[in-house]
């Protein structure tokens, strides 16, 4: 009665393992020892059915020299029982491996290894937790650490595996996906255009996985992300030209794709290649389909190029406005700020600057700039000693620029040792009492602004 009752389980079991319809196929290398159908003989499933409680019971505390044979047994008769063969067939084969010395037997292991992958999809390939995207994933993993010198065959099957999971790739399967790319592109310049795709591919997923604060192992993705960017940068790949060559007529034959011109653009934004014709082509096609703050600003930098300023700001403006980062804000009024100030207008430069700083405070850029903006306007004032006294100020700016912003200390203290010069002189405040040291005193015309006097 009793083994009436596992064989019935074991049928439920049985039956569950193929409810997902079809087995997947696969695409993988030639693979040795086949394993045969799931046998329907109520005595063999009884025999597996004991088999696996007994090669379980082992394998989970890693004593896998008893697991290996009822392991083998389970595998080889009833190979759709359950998932635990294959999870456990993988540590139980690895193990094998690592204790073989001799080179025959170590690679029919190896085969075996991945014929076990094989029928891992076959049998369980429809698993919502690890469907056969993510066993191919696996296969790759362990390819690379049995098979180091061949990169197109676990390349390949990475590349099915997160084009298939997407948002559900793995961090690990994201990083080897782009490493590999990489070795392939190292070893033949032409895969150029392919590691370029493939490194936006997989940083769009882990950029999006990093900041998504409702996913468990968004760190991992946060901590991949910055290295796989220092590895394309480090490349050869993320030059400006190269990528001019790559994207060239590739812009214009997805001129009305829209996600594949705002991956370009982001793309030559974030390598600092703006100046390219590439970038600005992509900016304005994505532009016309979907405004947003990139593509505005790719059109701005392009009509900033060609010197029409109008509509540089006008796009900066846009950009500004479509934007909902604020450091992103800061940088497009800055821009702005700049250019009214190549136009000699300090009032709207100034005015650009401060929108700046309200949006990022701690940068040091706008103040510099407001603080030259201030040395420039000696003509404030007709009387030679107050007009040393705009230097006061600007030199405030660059002081607030260097508290500020770090980056900004060698820059404004080469500023503040230049104009520091001009300040008036003991001689020249004994002629004016209100400009004793110490006192406060308020620059007049459009600055309008209150210092100490020193």
């Amino acid at each position: 009665m009793k083994a009436m009752k596992l064989l019935v389980l074991l049928l439920c079991v049985t039956v569950g393992a193929h409810a997902g319809g079809k087995p997947k196929k696969q695409s993988a290398q030639k693979t040795a020892e086949p394993v045969v159908e799931q046998t329907t003989d109520p005595a063999v499933l009884e025999e597996c059915l004991l088999n696996q409680s007994l090669f379980y019971e082992a394998a989970k505390v890693k004593n896998y020299a008893d697991a290996l044979a009822p392991w083998e047994a389970v595998y080889k008769t009833c190979p759709s029982m359950s998932k635990a063969i294959y999870t456990y067939g993988v540590r139980i084969i690895t193990w094998q491996m690592d204790n073989e010395s001799d080179p025959a037997k170590k690679e029919a292991l190896f085969e075996k290894l991945m014929t076990l992958h094989d029928n891992q999809a076959k049998y369980f390939g429809d698993d919502p937790k690890a469907p056969t995207a993510y066993i191919l994933g696996m296969k790759a993993y362990y390819y690379i650490q049995y098979r180091p010198n061949d990169k197109q065959t676990p390349y390949n099957w990475l590349k099915q595996c997160v084009t298939e999971l997407k948002d559900d790739a793995t961090p690990t399967f994201l990083q080897q996906f782009v490493v590999l790319s990489q070795d392939l592109y190292k070893a033949d310049s032409t895969f150029a255009a392919t590691f370029i795709s493939d490194y936006v591919f997989a940083n769009d997923i882990i950029e999006r996985n990093a900041a998504n604060a409702d996913l468990k192992n968004a760190d991992r993705y946060g901590e991949i992300d910055t290295p796989l960017d220092n590895l394309f940068a480090l490349s050869g790949a993320a030059d400006c030209s190269r990528l001019e060559k790559v994207y060239g007529t590739a812009v214009e034959k997805n001129k009305t794709k829209l996600d594949y011109l705002t991956s370009t653009v982001n793309l030559f934004k974030s390598l600092g290649c703006t100046d390219s014709k590439v970038f600005f082509k992509a900016s304005t096609y994505a532009h016309k389909i979907k405004p947003s703050a990139e593509t505005a600003n790719g059109c701005a930098e392009m009509y900033y190029k060609n010197e029409d300023y109008t509509k540089a700001i006008s796009y900066f403006e846009e950009a500004a406005k479509l934007s909902s980062n604020d450091k992103d804000k800061a940088d497009y009024f800055f821009k702005i700020a700049q250019i009214y100030k190549r136009l000699n207008n300090s009032i709207k430069s100034r005015e650009y600057a401060r929108l700046s700083l309200d949006n990022n405070p701690n940068q040091g850029n706008p103040y510099i700039l407001i603080g030259l903006l201030y040395a420039d306007s000696r003509n404030i004032y007709d009387d030679p000693v107050l007009r040393n006294t705009i230097y006061w100020v600007a030199v405030d700016k660059f002081r607030k620029a260097k508290e500020v912003d770090p980056e900004c200390a060698n820059q404004a203290d080469e500023l503040i040792r230049s104009y520091s010069r001009y300040f008036p002189s003991k001689e020249d405040v004994f002629m004016h009492p209100d400009l004793g040291e110490g006192k406060q005193f308020c620059v007049g015309g459009w600055i309008g602004e209150c210092t100490i006097c020193r």
